[in-house]
């Protein structure tokens, strides 16, 4: 179970890698709200966004809801043919897959990739330099997404139970 726990992970950052990446470069805006506060402010002020910044709750439901059903319905597919058939098992084991995805998100994504690579830098905004190194909205978004973790991994512990009363 450990080696195919190993390969789901490396699998899962590989498809959340491309899958963020593509999206980011194809639609840079959509991410507004994922950049330092600095970088929105400054943002806000250049004509050449006026108009452009979606709201924030536009952009919630257009780019995290459709990831959250995404999300649960693979996760409760991988869990269930990894093994688990209860609720505790199907818990657990989707909240150890969610954060190492959460993990590797923060630290490699984040951290390494995006707080220093030039290519994710808005027009207008590559003076920002510290602002863009500075990791430290994105680990409160790893927090947050602990937060998130525990009640999707709940819900696909539950998905899991009542699978497991369908089929046997």
């Amino acid at each position: 179970m450990i080696t195919i726990f190993i390969i789901e992970c490396i699998v899962f950052c590989a498809v959340f890698t491309i899958f963020n990446l593509t999206y980011l470069f194809k639609k840079p805006l959509d991410w507004f709200y994922d950049y330092p506060d600095e970088v929105q402010a400054r943002m806000r002020t250049l004509p050449q966004y006026k108009g452009k910044i979606p709201l924030k709750e536009n952009n919630y439901r257009k780019k995290k809801i459709p990831a959250v059903i995404i999300f649960l319905i693979i996760s409760s597919i991988i869990v269930w043919f990894s093994g688990a058939r209860d609720f505790v098992m199907g818990t657990l084991y989707a909240f150890a897959l969610f954060m190492v995805i959460n993990f590797y998100d923060a630290l490699i994504l984040d951290t390494i990739y995006f707080c220093h690579s030039k290519k994710v830098r808005y027009p207008g905004t590559e003076d920002m330099v510290k602002a863009y190194e500075n990791p430290k909205k994105h680990w409160i978004g790893f927090l947050k997404g602990t937060g998130f973790a525990v009640g999707i991994s709940l819900l696909v512990g539950g998905i899991v139970e009542i699978g497991s009363h369908l089929v046997f």
